[in-house]
């Protein structure tokens, strides 16, 4: 049985389609997040679930009963908001977490003895008489928590609470709320528009944008094997490059092959793909590129193969990131531009530098120009699939985080041209 079973659900505000036709399953112990930009319709999702609202249609299930229509009082969800958490602020903590339990529950020592229970586990039993207001958000984060885990709910909300966390905090947040989940076994939704967050805390993310789910899958997937064209534009640090052209056939010795024609850029795509292609009935296609998948000149010698595709191009900007440097280059006298993730100090590149850089078409993503939806993506390498799906371990890192997870809150070829 599903902790969670969402079956065609549809909320419209006036003209405004919020969620369209959504369907989700949430398995018991699973942390499953929902991923996607400022209104995407991951709030409207949330309250729909908790009994806030009432959708136009659709079906809700909690442990395989039905919630459509129940009271919020007796929806068997607990849900923490964005900027504050839900907690009201002329109270103190002990009157904010014990607030669920006094709503069914007039036996004041069991009410004191269950908040005194949770406030150890999340270590905020020293705040107990402080104002909320008082407590910096990393503490106000463990107070909603205990808040929600008091009512001992068939499910937990949490929509985009890291919003206003600054990172040591957040990280700190990150590693509490999944011990928390795991420890307690409580199926949990996590909202939010920050891919790192979603990346962290689930191993499966559902991909939410205009109401719709565009894809649900796990970190590689998501990068490298995206659904969509908006799937492939939005996700990633940085996002998948996207070229529009138009294809040309082309005999080869192999037999016939297709070239993609954009503006100053015209690969020729492996004749293994063209059965994919002549399926796709489209004289466009969209060509999605991965911006480490960009090889600069300095590289060739290691990594050069005689079905590369090269180009010269112009350094348009150019910054750090994590040790790398994130790009962005144009094609001399055309408008295309991309970006690519180079492994070299950023300082070593100068603005309006032009320099050679090839492209393997066996990495390119395929999208179908008119549905916009993937035809052909290349298999994920294994070692790439390892560490995006299970991250190495980092002993020094770990042990940081655990002894700072409940305690630590506050505290070449030439140009143009390509051999076969």
């Amino acid at each position: 049985m599903y902790a969670l079973e969402i079956y065609g659900l549809t909320k419209r505000f006036g003209k405004t389609t919020a969620l369209d036709e959504v369907n989700l399953t949430l398995y018991p112990d699973e942390l499953l997040t929902i991923l996607g930009p400022v209104g995407s319709g991951k709030t409207t999702l949330l309250r729909l679930i908790s009994g806030l609202d009432e959708p136009d249609q659709g079906t809700i299930l909690i442990n395989g009963k039905q919630i459509v229509g129940v009271s919020n009082t007796k929806n068997p969800v607990s849900m923490l908001f964005q900027d504050t958490y839900g907690l009201i602020p002329h109270l103190n903590v002990t009157e904010n977490i014990a607030m669920p339990l006094r709503m069914r529950s007039s036996n004041k020592k069991e009410v004191q003895q269950l908040v005194l229970d949770a406030t150890k586990v999340l270590e905020i039993s020293h705040l107990l008489e402080r104002k909320v207001t008082s407590l910096t958000k990393g503490e106000q984060l463990r107070v909603a928590l205990a808040r929600a885990l008091v009512k001992v709910p068939s499910l937990l909300l949490l929509d985009s609470v890291f919003f206003a966390i600054d990172t040591p905090t957040r990280l700190a947040a990150r590693r509490m709320l999944v011990n928390l989940q795991q420890s307690s076994h409580l199926p949990c939704l996590f909202a939010t528009s920050d891919q790192p967050d979603a990346f962290a805390l689930s191993d499966h993310i559902v991909l939410l944008n205009e109401g719709k789910i565009q894809q649900v899958g796990t970190r590689a997937e998501l990068l490298h094997k995206p659904a969509t064209v908006w799937v492939a534009q939005w996700m990633g640090f940085p996002p998948m490059n996207t070229l529009t052209g138009v294809l040309q056939g082309s005999y080869q010795p192999e037999g016939l092959c297709y070239r993609v024609w954009a503006k100053g850029f015209a690969p020729l795509l492996p004749p293994k793909w063209t059965p994919i292609l002549n399926s796709a009935q489209s004289q466009e296609i969209v060509v999605g590129i991965r911006p480490e998948n960009v090889l600069p000149e300095w590289e060739f010698p290691e990594k050069w193969r005689p079905t590369f595709y090269t180009i010269k191009a112009e350094i348009q900007a150019r910054e750090w990131d994590q040790g790398k440097t994130l790009a962005q280059l144009r094609v001399p006298n055309t408008d295309t531009e991309f970006l690519a993730l180079f492994d070299i100090s950023h300082d070593t590149l100068q603005l309006g530098q032009i320099i050679t850089v090839a492209f393997d078409p066996e990495q390119f993503c395929l999208f179908h120009a008119q549905k916009q939806t993937l035809l052909h993506a290349p298999p994920i390498p294994p070692a790439l699939l390892r560490k995006l799906n299970s991250p190495e371990r980092r002993p020094f890192r770990d042990r940081y985080m655990r002894g700072n997870s409940l305690a630590g809150l506050v505290p070449g070829s030439p140009d143009g041209q390509q051999s076969r």
